[in-house]
């Protein structure tokens, strides 16, 4: 993989913590507001929350996972070819 591949998949991840960890507040602090703090939304702003948090989530899911079955599809060739011999140390001979 090149750096910045590397350097996505890093910017991904970081993105996906932040909404994972910080969408449940942000859901929770919308959807508390309006005339009903209960389920279903009442007002286009929650629902605007809901679906934007959702799709994010789902998007970088989805680029963390092409650049997952990338990366995996270049090693697989690697191997095949012979080229970058991935070893443990376990292959090597050392605990």
């Amino acid at each position: 993989m090149s750096r910045e591949t590397i350097r996505l998949a890093y910017v991904l991840l970081a993105i996906m913590s932040v909404t994972s960890f910080g969408g449940p507040f942000l859901l929770g602090s919308v959807l508390r507001g309006g005339d009903r703090p209960n389920w279903p939304p009442d007002r286009p702003i929650e629902w605007v929350a809901v679906i934007g948090v959702t799709g994010v989530v789902v998007a970088v899911m989805i680029g963390l996972s092409v650049l997952w079955l990338a990366n995996k599809k270049s090693l697989n060739a690697a191997k095949r070819a012979g080229g970058a011999k991935l070893t443990s140390d376990s292959q090597r001979g050392g605990a």
